[in-house]
C-alpha cells in the first residue's frame, strides 16, 4: 500500500499516453464560437455554454473574460443545442449557430449539469433541491478552501473545530454528518471507518471548477451513505478552454498561498491541471496546518466519443491543540502541543462517454479512493487506511419526445485497516462489497411540467470477520453477511406561470454500518441505517424577474439508527449495539435573490430547523445514553441563515458573505456527552473580499475574514479564528477561467 499512490497515478497517465497513436482520426468538426452578452451588450465572463441534444450535455465550456466560448462539436451530432447559464441571469437555449447570445437579468443560478438525477438535467428543470457554486464565484472568493464557501449555501450547517485545517463536518437539513455522500467528479470519496463521514477542511478550491449539492435523500441515484444529501466537487477540465492561473497570497497567522492551475485542448486532445500549497501557523501553538495538492487530467474527445482521466493527491498535516475556549467544568488544562494528524490522500478516476446516437448514450465510470491517515499524541501513533474501489456503467435513452431512461450498476468494494481494528491472530482487514442496480424515468409531460421516478436495489454483502475475544468489547466471529435493501425517489417540477415553479421530491437512503461500527460489537447482523424524506416549495418571481423567493418544507424521519446500549437499556438487546434509535427533522428553508442591475447580486437564505431524538424500539420513553426524549440533535441550531452581496463596477468587485447561526445544543468540549451538554451560543460572521484588476491579467485582491472581529465558537469550545486579513495577486493568461 505504501507505493499504491504513485502506483496508481503513474498506471493512468502511461494508460491514456498508450492509447494516444490507436486513437481515431477525428473528422472535420464544426467549430461552434460566439459571445455571452448581457442586456447591455456587455460580456458576461464565467458562464457556461453548452451544446445539449436529446442524450444529454455534448461538451461544455466556461466563457473568457470577454464573454467568449470556442469549441467544436462532431458533425456526426445531427440536432444539438446550446444552452447557458450565468449567475444572476436566466438560463438561455439558442440554435448551434448563434454567435451572440444575450442573457437577460434573473434572480438564478442554475447550471447546465447537476447531480440529483442520472440524466443530464438543470437544477431549474428539478423537483430535487439543487444548489451549486459556480467557477466564476469560485474564483472571486478568493478562499483557499471549499469548506468556506459552503456554510452560505442553503439547507447547510458547517462545523468545524478550530483554525484552518481543523475537521470540518457538515449537515444538511439537521442529517447527521455521515449522511452526506462526496463524490469528486463522481467518484465516491466517503471513509470507510467513520461510515460516510468526510473532512471538508482539507479540499483546496483551487482546483475545482464547479461545487454541487443535492439536498434530501438521494440513495435511489447515488447509493450507499446518499441518506441525506450528495455533495459533488466537480475538476477543473480541459474542456474549460485554454487557461494559465497563478496565484500568490500571504496573510494573518503567516498564512501563505501558492497556487498554479491551467487547461487546454487542441485537436480533441486536452490537459488540467493544478498544484497548490497552503500554510498558516494558527492562532495558537500547535495549531498550525500545511496543504500541499496536485491534479492532473488527461482528455481526448473524438467522433461523438469522451474520454478523460484524472488523479489528484492531496498530503496535510495539522496540529490539534483540543479545546481551549468555553470551558464549563474547568477541565481544560492547557494547550494540546503533542497530537498532530496526518492525511495521504489519493483520489482517480475515468469517465468514458459513446453517444451511440442522438437519443442513445453510453457511459462508464470507475476509480479509487485511497486516504492514509495517522494520528500522534501523548499516547503514541495510530493509524487508519480507507480504501475504496469504484465502478459504474450506465445506458441513457430518450424514447420520445416525452420518456427518457437511465439504466446503470454501480459497483463499490470498501475496505480498511486500523490501529485498533485487530483479530486474535493479528491486525486484520475488514472488507466489503456493494452493488447497486438502479433505473431512472423522465417525464416531459408539458413544456412546463417534469418528473423523475426512479429506484435502486442495494446489495451489500460483508464477508467472514474473524472475532478479537480480547478487544474492548471483546468480539465474535461473524460469518458472512448479505443485505437487499430498495430505494425509491419521485420528484416534479411544474412552471405554473411564467413567476411562479412549483417543486416537491419524496425519497429515502441508507447509510451501511461503518467499519468502527462493525468493529466494535457482537452484534452479527448490523442493519444500514435508513431515512425518509419529502419536502414541497414554491418559488415566486418579483418585480419583472428582478425579485424572487423560494421556500420549502421538508420533513425527514431516521430509523435503524446505530447505538450502544448499557444499563437500563441493555433490555432492549443482548447485543452491546443494536439498530434502535430515531429520530426526525423538519423545518422550512427559504433563499431569497435580488438582481436590481447587471453589476448588483442580491441572496439571502434562511433555515428553520426542528430536530428531536425519539424513544428507542421497543423502549417507549427510552433514548439513547446521554439524550431525553425530544432532546435537539447536537450542533443543529434552529435558526440559521446566510447572506451574499456582490457589486461589480469596472476593475473592481466586492463581495460581502455573512452567515448567521442561533444557539444550538452542544457537548462538553473535554470529554463530550460523557461531560454533560450545553448551549452553544449564536453568532453572526461577515467575510469581504475585494478584487482590483490593476491591468488586463493581473489582479490585485484583499480579503477579510470575520471582518467584524467577533469571537464564537462553530463547536463549543473550539473557538474559530479572529480577524484574519490575507492579501494576493493573481495573474491569469485565459480564455476561460
Amino acid at each position: 500500500m505504501k507505493n499504491f499512490h504513485a502506483v496508481f497515478t503513474a498506471g493512468v497517465l502511461l494508460c491514456a499516453a498508450a492509447s494516444l497513436p490507436f486513437a481515431p482520426v477525428t473528422l472535420a468538426a464544426a467549430q461552434i464560437r460566439g459571445t455571452v452578452v448581457d442586456p447591455s451588450r456587455s460580456p458576461v465572463p464565467g458562464a457556461q455554454v453548452a451544446a445539449v441534444n436529446d442524450a444529454g450535455v455534448i461538451v461544455r465550456q466556461i466563457a473568457d473574460d470577454r464573454g467568449g466560448f470556442n469549441f467544436n462539436v462532431s458533425p456526426l451530432y445531427e440536432n444539438f443545442q446550446l444552452r447557458v447559464t450565468a449567475p444572476g441571469f436566466a438560463t438561455a437555449t439558442v440554435a448551434a449557430g448563434t454567435a451572440e447570445i444575450q442573457l437577460t437579468l434573473a434572480p438564478q443560478s442554475d447550471s447546465i449539469q447537476v447531480i440529483g438525477s442520472a440524466i443530464d438535467t438543470p437544477a431549474a428543470l428539478q423537483g430535487s433541491a439543487v444548489s451549486t457554486i459556480s467557477s466564476a464565484e469560485l474564483r472571486r472568493r478568493n478562499e483557499a478552501q471549499t469548506v468556506d464557501l459552503l456554510r452560505e449555501l442553503p439547507g447547510l450547517t458547517v462545523s468545524q473545530s478550530g483554525a484552518r485545517g481543523s475537521l470540518a463536518s457538515l449537515s444538511v437539513r439537521g442529517a447527521d454528518p455521515k449522511y452526506s455522500l462526496v463524490e469528486l467528479n463522481g467518484i465516491p470519496v466517503s471513509g470507510f471507518y467513520q461510515g460516510g463521514l468526510f473532512d471538508f477542511s482539507q479540499l483546496p478550491a483551487e482546483f475545482i471548477s464547479e461545487i454541487q449539492i443535492a439536498r434530501g435523500p438521494q440513495s435511489a441515484v447515488s447509493g450507499s451513505y446518499a441518506a441525506g444529501s450528495v455533495v459533488n466537487f466537480v475538476t477543473r477540465s480541459p474542456d474549460n478552454g485554454p487557461a494559465l492561473d497563478i496565484l500568490a497570497e500571504g496573510g494573518t497567522h503567516d498564512e501563505n498561498r501558492f497556487a498554479a492551475s491551467g487547461s487546454g485542448m487542441m485537436k480533441g486532445w486536452g490537459i488540467a491541471g493544478s498544484l497548490s500549497s497552503l500554510l498558516a501557523n494558527g492562532p495558537v501553538k500547535n495549531s498550525d496546518t500545511r496543504s500541499d495538492d496536485g491534479f492532473l487530467m488527461l482528455q481526448h474527445r473524438w467522433y461523438t466519443q469522451n474520454l478523460f482521466v484524472f488523479a489528484n493527491f492531496n498530503s496535510n498535516n495539522t496540529g490539534e491543540p483540543g479545546p481551549f475556549g468555553s470551558n464549563p467544568k474547568g477541565y481544560y488544562s492547557g494547550l494540546d502541543l503533542i497530537s498532530r494528524s496526518k492525511n495521504n490522500t489519493g483520489t482517480y478516476g475515468f469517465h468514458y462517454r459513446n453517444d451511440l446516437t442522438d437519443r442513445l448514450r453510453l457511459d462508464a465510470t470507475g476509480g479509487a479512493y485511497l486516504n492514509n491517515s495517522g494520528y500522534l499524541s501523548s499516547y503514541g501513533f495510530s493509524y487508519n487506511k480507507d480504501l475504496r474501489l469504484y465502478a459504474e456503467p450506465r445506458a441513457t435513452y430518450q424514447v420520445n419526445r416525452i420518456l427518457t431512461l437511465a439504466a446503470g450498476f454501480a459497483f463499490s468494494r470498501e475496505e480498511m485497516r486500523n490501529s485498533y481494528v485487530t483479530a486474535a491472530s493479528n491486525r486484520f482487514l475488514l472488507r466489503r462489497d456493494t452493488e447497486g442496480t438502479y433505473v431512472e424515468a423522465r417525464l416531459a409531460l408539458t413544456s412546463r411540467l417534469f418528473v423523475n421516478a426512479g429506484l435502486r436495489e442495494e446489495i451489500i454483502r460483508t464477508p467472514f470477520i474473524p472475532g478479537e475475544p480480547a478487544g474492548y468489547p471483546p468480539r465474535p466471529a461473524f460469518a458472512a453477511n448479505t443485505v437487499t435493501k430498495s430505494n425509491p425517489k419521485i420528484s416534479g417540477s411544474w412552471q405554473f406561470d411564467a413567476a411562479t415553479r412549483l417543486h416537491a421530491s419524496y425519497g429515502t437512503g441508507i447509510r451501511p454500518p461503518g467499519g468502527s461500527d462493525l468493529a466494535f460489537t457482537n452484534n452479527p447482523a448490523l442493519q444500514p441505517e435508513t431515512s425518509t424524506s419529502y419536502d414541497a416549495g414554491i418559488e415566486r418571481r418579483f418585480f419583472h424577474s428582478r425579485a424572487s423567493l423560494d421556500a420549502s418544507w421538508f420533513h425527514s424521519d431516521y430509523h435503524n439508527l446505530i447505538v450502544s446500549l448499557g444499563g437500563s437499556l441493555s433490555k432492549l438487546s443482548r447485543f452491546y449495539t443494536d439498530n434502535l434509535a430515531n429520530a426526525l427533522s423538519e423545518g422550512v428553508e427559504m433563499t431569497a435573490r435580488l438582481r436590481p442591475s447587471s453589476s448588483i447580486l442580491l441572496t439571502g437564505n434562511y433555515l428553520w430547523l426542528e430536530t428531536q431524538a425519539l424513544s428507542l424500539d421497543g423502549g417507549s420513553g427510552l433514548v439513547q445514553q446521554y439524550y431525553y426524549p425530544g432532546q435537539p440533535l447536537l450542533r443543529r441550531p434552529r435558526q440559521s441563515g446566510s447572506m451574499l452581496a456582490t457589486w461589480d463596477h469596472g476593475r473592481l468587485d466586492v463581495t460581502v458573505a455573512g452567515y448567521m447561526r442561533g444557539r444550538s445544543l452542544d457537548v462538553e468540549p473535554n470529554y463530550g456527552a460523557y461531560g454533560g451538554r450545553y448551549w452553544n451560543a449564536g453568532f453572526a460572521n461577515f467575510n469581504i473580499n475585494t478584487n482590483y484588476r490593476v491591468k488586463s491579467n493581473l489582479t490585485a485582491y484583499v480579503n477579510l475574514r470575520n471582518a467584524l472581529d467577533r469571537r464564537y465558537e462553530e463547536i463549543y469550545g473550539f473557538p474559530a479564528p479572529l480577524l484574519n486579513v490575507v492579501a494576493g495577486v493573481k495573474w491569469s493568461l485565459a480564455s476561460a477561467r
